[in-house]
């Protein structure tokens, strides 16, 4: 669709009937906003336009960010159908509903360069259907009735900025209809693709008279609207207008909004622009709910019966109109107001109100008695029962009564008592009464059996609940774990006589959070404090491992505690439980298999330490030897040598590790200085790579100098190991806030996302048809790990699969 003048697209956007916003696809500022756009995000113009898009939508950009980047990177639009969002508008939060689409705008070269949001609010439309949702439920067991708003359209009023170029692609891929005739038969001049799928036409009805295009529509009102703008120049601008279209092979009424403009030329009107959203769904629910409420209120308004709904705010719902007589109000004046408002004394009010509590908590129906009086009538007595409505969730959430009037029942029973010579006439009154009442009976008996078949699944459900607590009650029993329950309110610490028992207290004392944590050892003490807290008051896994010293019984334990947190239904705090189970036997086991790894690691040395020596007089020795090929041997077994020290090395430091006797000696050193000789003395023993290094100048840090050098040559070596060779190693020092960072990347083979969750696990190794021929036994990351924690600092890896890896650390610089 070709417009001829950029006037054409103003006019065509000023009265589009929803929001459109323009954004730079590369900077993501806004070019172009629209009234409309600024009314539906209760934000001034200011505040939006020449302004980042995340700034003036920071409240939805955690939900919506990463949908507008996926638009820019790969050209397909987003949308979204009456989501809800919380947006601050005119200074406050406000629950809206919408339906956006974020368009990619492409230039001649198919890039993105725009980014359309088109946005049309559904608030009203979305609360109707909520509001329909509910009364639908209260027909089925209240009789409810159904209301339905329905939304406006407003007209745009902002002038545009951008150029034709891209508006026209703006027109294009536009999610409203519009249509462009010109001279005074309405030849069709322009139509874009969205009018041509309304009208099941295709772009051969371009240059055809409207009315030989589509005769269907001759002589409906929208029609003649169009032509009194071409004749006199009045914009105009249709609600739900009905317009018969050639659907399907047959003609069908359908509804639109439209906005017709007409199109000047040096002040000559020469066509009229037309604007359309169809809403014939929304005109055919809200007459299908008119129809079911008029169908409705046919049968209420006949009974003499007092038919209401409460929610669960006591407010009312819906009454039916023998109610509202009683009361001498309408329906305006009743809905939404509570007991007291409607004029309920306050000892009536208090009343209802505790009965609808409890029907909300039992599930089970109220029935009873009370007088009160009549706006015609005066007092009046009235016979009521009131029962649940429930949800498809088994909640309560509205409860509906049917109340009679048995005032003339209780005055003949009056009557009775005073006169026997009334008795017979008394007992045929009675007895016609008596065939209403059990016919109410009838109705209560059934609603009854539909209750008790709701207690019933009630029932089942409880008993599956407890027998699954049995069942974990057994199961806790039978591993003998203790266990606790600690509220993040008040720390109140609720526990069992197996954890109190392990932290060496007896069944009856009392142990507080305080109290259990002072029975850790020192060296672990704060840790598992700080975990603690952290678990309590900001989620997170809580799986520690730690020795305690009983109270009474002074003895050694390690115990592993795991838990997690649960917010309470009310919202008011959350729960932290957990259990605790003894492990001291097998920390036994792990520590003698340290202390073995550590013996054999040491008694290895000795040997090893005589066979290095032999092995490099040989190779002094051969080193003019003619024979290469021993020459050349020597210079393997050497490095093998090499290898099998490192390896035995590091086995040494694990046991070290885990008795604790690996030492830590801080002392300040120039990081940078030592990163650029472990990289120098890397690049003479590795020919296969290249070693970039991207420094930080005189950086001192307080650390052992020698432990962060093995990690940073592990890092090193691990990339050399695990990319291709010719590729470049790069190494990376810097600093940000209070630490300094840093990082080896390579671009080997990568990691899974699995494999990166567990690389600095103690022996574990990446598995594949990739790294089985690659020697090691899975401790070089354990134990930098290991050692970068412990001087305060953090480590991890950034990968993916098949693009290489990233491993950081990072030190304290305090």
């Amino acid at each position: 669709m070709q417009f001829t003048n950029e006037k054409d697209l103003y006019n065509m956007v000023q009265h589009a009937p929803i929001g459109i916003c323009i954004l730079d696809a590369e900077t993501l500022v806004s070019e172009l906003v629209n009234d409309k756009f600024l009314e539906i995000a209760g934000k001034p113009h200011e505040a939006i336009i020449g302004k980042y898009y995340w700034d003036s939508f920071a409240e939805v950009k955690l939900q919506y960010e990463a949908s507008l980047n996926g638009v820019i990177r790969t050209g397909q639009p987003f949308s979204a159908s009456e989501v809800e969002m919380l947006l601050v508008r005119h200074g406050r939060e406000e629950s809206v509903f919408v339906t956006f689409v974020y368009n990619p705008i492409k230039n001649e070269s198919d890039k993105v360069s725009k980014i359309a949001v088109w946005v049309l609010e559904n608030t009203q439309q979305v609360k109707a259907r909520q509001q329909i949702n509910g009364l639908n439920e209260q027909l089925a067991l209240a009789n409810g009735e159904m209301q339905m708003a329905n939304a406006s359209l407003s007209a745009l009023n902002t002038r545009l900025q951008e150029s034709e170029t891209d508006f026209i692609r703006l027109v294009e891929q536009a999610p409203v209809a519009i249509l462009v005739f010109r001279g005074p038969d309405m030849v069709i001049d322009q139509v874009n693709q969205a009018m041509l799928e309304i009208l099941g036409k295709d772009k051969s009805i371009i240059g055809s008279p409207l009315l030989e295009g589509l005769p269907e529509i001759k002589g409906a009102p929208a029609v003649n609207r169009l032509f009194h703008v071409f004749n006199t120049g009045e914009p105009s601008d249709g609600l739900e207008e009905p317009v018969p279209i050639m659907t399907n092979g047959r003609v069908e009424t359908r509804y639109f909004n439209f906005s017709y403009r007409p199109l000047l030329d040096n002040g000559q009107i020469i066509g009229v622009m037309d604007v359309a959203v169809e809403v014939t769904a929304q005109v055919l629910a809200r007459e299908q709910v008119e129809r079911q409420q008029r169908v409705y209120e046919t049968i209420t308004s006949g009974t003499p019966d007092l038919m209401y709904v409460w929610d669960l705010n006591y407010k009312f719902t819906y009454v039916n109109s023998a109610l509202l007589t009683m009361w001498g109000k309408t329906w305006d004046t009743a809905i939404g107001k509570g007991l007291r408002e409607n004029g309920y004394e306050e000892w009536h009010a208090q009343m209802h109100e505790r009965e609808i509590d409890h029907v909300v908590a039992t599930k089970d129906s109220v029935r009873g008695e009370v007088a009160f009086p009549h706006a015609v009538l005066g007092k009046r007595i009235y016979d009521y029962i009131l029962i649940p409505v429930i949800n498809e969730q088994g909640e309560v959430e509205a409860v509906a009564g049917t109340t009679r009037d048995v005032s003339e029942r209780k005055k003949m029973e009056e009557e009775l008592a005073l006169s026997s010579e009334e008795l017979q006439a008394i007992n045929e009154e009675m007895a016609v009464i008596n065939e209403e009442q059990a016919a109410s009976n009838e109705e209560l008996a059934a609603t009854n059996n539909e209750l008790a078949k709701v207690n019933k699944q009630l029932r089942d459900a409880r008993q599956k609940i407890e027998e699954s607590e049995t069942a974990l009650r057994l199961a806790v029993e039978a591993a003998n774990f203790g266990t606790w329950f600690i509220h993040s309110g008040t720390r109140q610490f609720i526990t069992d006589a197996r954890l109190k028992e392990l932290f060496g207290y007896y069944p009856d004392e009392d142990l507080s959070i305080e109290q259990a944590l002072a029975q850790i050892n020192d060296d672990y003490r704060s840790f598992v404090s700080a975990k603690l807290e952290k678990a309590i008051y900001h989620g997170g896994d809580y799986d520690v491992t730690y020795p305690v010293t009983g109270l009474h019984d002074g003895q050694l334990r390690w115990l592993r505690a795991v838990g997690n947190l649960k917010a309470d239904p009310s919202g008011a705090f959350s729960a932290f439980t957990g259990v605790v189970m003894d492990v001291t036997e097998q920390h036994h086991d792990e520590q003698r298999k340290s202390d073995f790894i550590g013996m054999v690691s040491h008694e290895l040395k000795t040997p090893l330490t005589s066979l290095t020596a032999i092995i490099q007089v040989a190779n002094k020795k051969l080193s003019n030897s003619e024979d290469q090929f021993l020459a050349g041997a020597m210079d393997k077994a050497n490095f093998q040598v090499k290898r099998m020290a490192n390896m035995i090395n590091s086995f040494l430091n694990v046991s070290r590790l885990e008795s604790a006797k690996l030492l830590i000696d801080k002392a300040p050193f120039n990081l940078d200085s030592m990163i650029n000789e472990v990289v120098r003395e890397m690049e003479m023993t590795v020919t296969s790579h290249h070693i970039s290094y991207k420094g930080c100048d005189n950086m001192l840090v307080e650390a052992d100098e020698d432990k962060i050098s093995s990690v940073i040559t592990n890092l090193l070596s691990n990339a050399v190991k695990y990319s291709p060779s010719g590729t470049e190693i790069g190494v990376k020092c810097e600093v940000t806030d209070d630490k300094v960072r840093i990082s080896v990347s390579d671009k080997g083979m990568g990691l899974a996302e699995t494999d990166s969750k567990r690389v600095f696990d103690r022996y574990f190794r990446v598995e594949d048809n990739h790294t089985r021929h690659i020697s090691g036994f899975g401790i070089g990351l354990y134990l930098s790990a290991e050692i970068i924690r412990r001087h305060g600092g953090d480590i991890w890896v950034e990968s993916e699969l098949g693009k290489g890896a990233t491993f950081y650390f990072s030190l304290p610089l305090k």
